[in-house]
């Protein structure tokens, strides 16, 4: 795969990221959101959004700031580059953003039939730590795992 550069993410991403948001929504469960909604998120004070470019932008990912450590709140990848070391450059990326931000752990939530995403997970060192229901932007109770990693 080509060079994998991240970059902050800022109020003209918003179609950007609600167009990857879209083309994953099965597998996440999600549910349409606004322009305004997108807004409001990427403004929100312990929120990070970030543009994740090969030759082009390829997809965006979010940490949230937490007293207990900080959470990889959602990883999105267009589906025609996944599988192509991305999410390992994303993971790595935002370890070294937890380190410098004095942050001693990862946490990262999923789904019980999100098996990619807990593929990755393992295969990057992160641990099982949790299982049990919550519920999805779709509104359905599911299965959700729980993957940290200590720093």
């Amino acid at each position: 795969m080509t060079q994998i550069r991240i970059l902050p993410a800022a109020q003209r991403d918003i179609d950007f990221i609600n167009a990857v948001y879209m083309e994953n929504i099965e597998a996440l469960h999600g549910a349409p959101r606004s322009r305004e909604t997108w807004a409001g998120l990427l403004a929100q004070p312990d929120t990070v959004y970030y543009i994740v470019y090969t030759t082009e932008p390829v997809g965006w990912f979010r940490l949230d700031k937490e007293a207990e450590g900080l959470w990889l709140g959602m990883l999105q990848i267009r589906p025609d580059c996944q599988r192509r070391g991305v999410g390992r450059a994303v993971l790595a990326r935002a370890e070294r953003l937890a380190a410098q931000w004095n942050y001693r752990s990862l946490g990262i939530h999923t789904t019980k039939d999100n098996e990619p995403a807990q593929g990755l997970y393992t295969a990057c060192g992160y641990a099982l730590t949790e299982i049990g229901p919550c519920t999805t932007a779709d509104g359905v109770e599911r299965i959700g795992y729980t993957f940290c990693k200590n720093l």
